[in-house]
Parts: structure tokens; C-alpha cells; sequence
């Protein structure tokens, strides 16, 4: 028979056991909870409409509702205007977007890398970016905040464009050509892939560098030209189609 200084030795021991699986697993799930307010944050990751003028819509479930100020748009979200649509977006690391008239814009990769007003998403290494924009037709205008590391790109049907930080116009005409100027900072420009990577003088594969003031055209079967300075009348034709917001 056990004696009551071995039963109350034994009580004690079962009691720290217990104390250390409870404490163990109150630790993982705290673990999982906050793994779990990372992902969520990650994906909730959000720019705002700051300002807008004429047709402008975001399309819901094959439904296209109209924007307001402050509506949030996120991963996944497409955008269209109308003929005297305006659209400007501000994102919480400080790039702004304007969507210009008669465009449809997808934003298929929104990873910011940081939340407004608490500085870098918990998960993700400071400057961590990793943006994708599907633009299908009209003109987009980007004010991108210099990043260390991720990407910021551009896709349309005849080029990718990718940047790091910078101020620059992506626009796709009614054949798919793509027209690229850069008012500051480079822009590296690839034809799309049904160009089979061709840059027109430059051979296959080669991506077009853009400097300030620069500017290239893309064609879907022929590829980039080289960069080259575009004509002011030129110029202040696309920003006028920016401005208004």
C-alpha cells in the first residue's frame, strides 16, 4: 500500500506535469494566434482612394460598383474609367498611383511591405516589397517610394516594367502597344512574352534601361525601342490625362 508521503510526492509530480503541458500549449497557440494576425495583416494590406473625378469603378465579383474616397482596394482588386475617369490611390508606404481615363487596371500582387502608422508589417523584413500591377489598357501614373529590396512591376500585353523607386508612365494603346516614360529615377523595361523577348537593336532578351526624361515603345510582335527623349507636346499630353485628382 502506498504511503500518504509517496501518494502526495506523486500528486505533486502529476500537478507539475500537468502545469508544464498547459504552460506548452497556451505557448503554441499564442504562437499560432500571432502567426495567424501576420498572414491576415499580410493579405489586408490595402491602398485608399484618395481622390477621384468622373467614371471610376472597382468590379466585384463580375459587378462593377462605383469608388468613393476612402474606399480601401486591395490584392485582387480591378479598377476601370470611363472617358473622363480620374483615379488616385495612396499606398500605406507612401507610393500613390493615378489611374487615368479609359483604363482598367488589376492590382494581382499587393505586398507593401509596411502598415501606415506602425512602420514595417510584422513577418517581413524592412523595405520587403513585392507589388504586381496587370495594367490591360488606358494610362497609369506612379510615384513609387525608393524600396532596398522586393520588386514593383508593371505587366501589360506587350511589356513588364520594373522599378525599385521612382516616378514614371506606363500607358497601353487600343493595338497593345506600351508607351513608358520616366519622369525620374530608371525603369527597366522587358518586352511582354509574346514579343519572344525581342528589343528592337538591341537583340533578344536585352531589357530597355530608362532614365529621366526617357521614355521607350513596346509592340507586342516587335518588341522595345531604345530609349529615347520624348517631345514636351508629347509629355504634357499624358500628365494632362493625370490631372484633375
Amino acid at each position: 500500500m502506498m504511503s500518504a508521503a509517496a501518494f502526495i510526492r506523486d500528486e505533486h509530480t502529476m500537478m507539475r506535469t500537468m502545469t508544464t503541458t498547459m504552460t506548452h500549449v497556451m505557448r503554441d497557440a499564442a504562437l499560432i494566434a500571432a502567426m495567424t494576425m501576420v498572414a491576415l495583416a499580410a493579405r489586408a494590406q490595402a491602398c485608399e482612394v484618395a481622390a477621384l473625378a468622373g467614371d471610376a469603378t472597382r468590379v466585384v465579383a463580375g459587378q462593377a460598383q462605383p469608388l468613393r474616397i476612402g474606399d480601401k482596394v486591395g490584392e485582387g482588386a480591378q479598377l476601370r474609367t470611363g472617358d473622363n475617369g480620374r483615379v488616385r490611390l495612396r499606398c500605406p508606404d507612401g507610393s500613390s498611383l493615378v489611374v487615368g481615363d479609359r483604363s482598367q487596371l488589376t492590382l494581382t500582387r499587393l505586398n507593401l511591405g509596411t502598415d501606415a502608422g506602425t512602420g514595417v508589417m510584422p513577418g517581413y523584413a524592412e523595405g520587403a516589397r513585392d507589388v504586381s500591377l496587370l495594367l490591360e489598357r488606358g494610362l497609369l501614373g506612379q510615384k513609387v517610394t525608393p524600396s532596398g529590396s522586393g520588386k514593383w512591376e508593371v505587366r501589360t500585353p506587350s511589356a513588364v516594367t520594373a522599378v525599385r523607386g521612382t516616378e514614371f508612365l506606363v500607358e497601353v494603346g487600343d493595338n497593345e502597344q506600351t508607351s513608358v516614360h520616366v519622369q525620374s529615377g530608371q525603369v527597366a523595361v522587358l518586352p511582354g512574352p509574346r514579343a519572344a523577348g525581342r528589343t528592337r537593336g538591341l537583340g533578344a532578351q536585352l531589357p530597355v534601361v530608362v532614365d529621366r526624361a526617357g521614355g521607350t515603345d513596346c509592340e507586342v510582335s516587335q518588341g522595345c525601342t531604345s530609349a529615347t527623349t520624348w517631345p514636351a507636346d508629347r509629355v504634357r499630353a499624358a500628365l494632362d490625362r493625370l490631372s484633375g485628382v
